[in-house]
């Protein structure tokens, strides 16, 4: 009976043994949760791909294993017009770019391209980090995606194959557009707006289908707009905030320790982008236009100012519009615009 017993009891040990070899085996072969984050701008790109790997780098290591971030430039995962409907339906986890060409899905992201609202890269720049929680809700609403995060990525100036000073220098001049609000605007301004988005502006330029575009001056750079505009005008027409979103339900999922880590390094992604963005691009994009003969004219304060009272009674207006939302948005802007006023310098290319 005591041989019965004991050999009863070392095959109930032997089996919790197994049990718990297989579990742990089970456990160490437990893939990670993958987060593909798809951004537009090509590979080796800085600030902007090399801000997002970097952020990717950090997550992980904090993740231990549990989730992992890669990051897919160049639009590799879904053009970019797909952007917020590849994150609302799943195709991909997170995406980063610039809202306010979405506006056709939702009117209320217009205001993150409201024209000459801004006055100033530092302004917008500091503006953003006031600015995520007055767009969560909408994104979770209208996109099935939680916001991590915005930023400002530059200003539009003016990318151009003649010299743009004056309103008068404006005039018929075809101008590539990438959103219904720079089209707009560049039609209050006196030129003619054409459609083209971000990958087939080189083209059309090479081809003089158009005779410039409204770009940010390291937009042009990134994309070799040099190669057949020798003038770019910085006048910082309408501000290009952008941001970072996940799929809602990919969010609800995480763990609250996860969520706390992806939320805090996209803070720094964020954080790292301002500090760029102030102290570091505007050299680094006066030397590349040094190098490729290009052009720089500051537009002067009170030449901008003649730019900007042309949309000053439809800016209130839409801000309006847009209820508890515009009015919150202004209020920020308002502040960090007397905080850092248009100068014509270096910080507005």
């Amino acid at each position: 009976m005591k041989n019965k017993a004991a050999l009863f009891s070392m095959f109930l040990l032997a089996s919790i043994v197994v049990s718990l070899v297989v579990s742990g085996t089970a456990m160490a072969q437990k893939k990670p949760v993958v987060l593909r984050l798809t951004i537009a701008t090509p590979p080796g790109d800085f600030p902007q791909t090399f801000r997002d790997e970097e952020l990717a780098k950090r997550f992980n290591e904090r993740a231990k294993g549990e989730y992992v971030m890669e990051v897919h430039a160049g639009m590799a995962l879904a053009k970019l017009p797909e952007f917020m409907d590849a994150v609302r339906v799943g195709a991909v986890e997170m995406q980063f770019s610039n809202w306010g060409m979405f506006q056709g899905m939702d009117p209320r992201l217009g205001l993150l391209e409201t024209p000459f609202l801004w006055a100033s890269e530092r302004a917008c720049s500091e503006g953003m980090k006031r600015m995520a929680p007055l767009f969560d809700k909408l994104m979770q609403e209208k996109f099935n995606a939680k916001v991590l995060g915005m930023m400002s990525t530059g200003g539009l100036g003016i990318w151009s194959q003649k010299p743009v000073k004056t309103l008068d220098d404006m005039k018929g001049l075809l101008l590539a557009s990438v959103s219904p609000s720079t089209s707009a605007m560049l039609k209050t301004l006196g030129a003619a707006p054409v459609t083209i988005m971000f990958p087939d502006i080189y083209e059309s330029l090479s081809k003089k289908i158009v005779n410039g575009s409204a770009q940010s001056g390291h937009g042009g750079n990134v994309f070799q707009f040099f190669d057949s505009c020798k003038y770019y005008t910085a006048v910082y027409m309408m501000a290009a905030p952008a941001g970072h979103t996940i799929n809602l339900d990919v969010w609800k999922k995480m763990p609250p320790n996860i969520q706390k880590i992806l939320v805090e390094e996209v803070t720094k992604a964020g954080d790292f982008m301002s500090d760029v963005m102030a102290n570091k691009l505007p050299d680094m994009d006066l030397k590349t236009f040094k190098e490729k003969g290009v052009n720089v004219y500051y537009l002067p304060e009170a030449e901008r100012a003649k730019w900007a009272a042309l949309f000053t009674q439809a800016n209130e207006a839409k801000c309006k519009e847009f209820g508890d939302l515009g009015q919150q948005f202004k209020k920020v802007v308002d502040e960090m615009n007397k905080k850092y006023p248009y100068k014509a310098d270096k910080g507005q290319i």
